[in-house]
């Protein structure tokens, strides 16, 4: 079979880069509805022209969802979940809007996050479907719109296709050195809103209401909850308040975020945040702590590293190097692996500098994941699903 697959991949690898040019090129910014829907008019098209099923779920404010799905699973069999995000962080005015290439690197916004993995699932398709196994096989394939904020109005439809699922696969790319996602940190964004009560500042003494002064006092205490040994991190990232130096602040507003590993750990975090909200520094102040995106941790556990496991055994068989990476960063693997079902994430290729205008993808690693997901979709559908 890896001689059929190479072949398939290898025919088709220009194929796979021209359809990887032309997802880069659309701006699908969360926010843009506009381009985030034109990327999926593409990857349907791509998919009813293979005979799959293409369920599109509208969403008003952002792109629409889809739901790519075989016979077998559209019948209701459980089977294969793979699943990958259409949306980037770019918005249009930013200007960075064009692929490029090397030769050693293509580049581009969403190049790598996630655009390629995106093309790596549809061209899996295809080979199983070249090789005849396709019809067979119960498989969906999830391309959400809005995974670069939280997946706020996809993760419902995530958590829903893995229920019915009994392995799961995210095609985000990988890390320099290839590895695959085993775990994930969970993580939580919220929102600080402290009043307190103007005043000019030439009239008022030390006792002074002031928001500002308070969301200091509590910046520092978020600044006193991280724990690297417990893997926990809390992150002040934007703070704004006050109208001019002269007056004593009335309002200020934080935007923080924190990561944890294990789900006692975070909950010990915004049990903490509350009441540091609920027992202001500043006399005359209050403090009101509001809850904008959460994730949970994607925890390493015995399912988890039997997947490992069994790629690890392909890359044996096939002479693949197989390692893997815990992660600070989250994606919808950590949701699927709410479930328990056994999820390995980063079997996309090898990218880096993502979320920035210098985004790569190294060209090599594309036409190699590829094979190598084909290969891990099969195993897991003869290990897991054919009982």
């Amino acid at each position: 079979m890896i001689n059929k697959v190479r072949e398939f991949i290898g025919e088709h690898e220009q194929e796979m880069v021209s359809l990887l040019k032309r997802l880069v090129e659309i701006n699908s910014y969360t926010g843009n509805k506009k381009g985030v829907d034109a990327v999926a008019s593409v990857i349907q098209e791509e998919c009813e022209a293979m005979g799959l099923h293409v369920r599109r779920e509208f969403c008003e404010k952002v792109g629409d969802n889809l739901v790519i799905e075989t016979p077998l699973h559209k019948e209701g069999k459980k089977g294969i979940l793979l699943c990958g995000h259409m949306d980037t962080v770019f918005p249009p005015e930013l200007g960075f809007d064009s692929f490029t290439q090397d030769g050693t690197y293509y580049y581009g916004p969403g190049v790598a996050d996630m655009k390629c993995g995106l093309v790596e699932g549809l061209y899996v398709l295809k080979a199983l479907d070249a090789l005849g196994l396709l019809q067979a096989m119960s498989i969906v394939m999830i391309c959400n719109s809005d995974e670069e904020i939280g997946s706020i109005n996809s993760s419902d439809l995530i958590l829903k296709e893995a229920e019915n699922s009994l392995v799961g696969f995210v095609l985000e790319s990988t890390k320099a050195g290839g590895e695959l996602v085993i775990g994930r940190k969970g993580r939580m964004t919220f929102e600080l809103e402290v009043t307190g009560k103007a005043a000019h500042a030439g009239s008022v003494g030390a006792d002074k209401a002031s928001a500002i002064l308070e969301l200091a006092q509590q910046v520092q205490a978020y600044e006193k909850l991280n724990n690297p040994a417990e893997g926990t991190s809390v992150n002040v990232g934007k703070i704004e308040g006050g109208v001019g130096a002269n007056t004593v602040a009335e309002k200020a507003r934080a935007i923080v975020e924190f990561r944890y590993t294990q789900k006692d750990c975070g909950d010990k975090v915004w049990e903490s945040v509350q009441k540091l909200a609920a027992e202001p520094y500043t006399k005359g102040t209050s403090c009101v702590v509001r809850a904008i995106t959460a994730r949970p941790s994607m925890v390493t556990n015995d399912a988890i590293l039997g997947l490992y496991k069994m790629i690890e055994e392909i890359g044996i068989d096939f002479g693949f190097d197989i390692q893997c990476a815990q992660c600070g960063g989250g994606s919808d693997a950590n949701f699927i692996s709410q479930l328990g079902i056994p999820v390995i994430d980063g079997l996309g290729p090898i990218g880096g500098n993502l979320h920035s205008v210098d985004e790569y993808l190294v060209a090599s690693t594309v036409p190699e994941r590829a094979i190598l997901t084909t290969l891990v979709v099969v195993k897991a559908w003869e290990q897991y699903c054919c009982n």
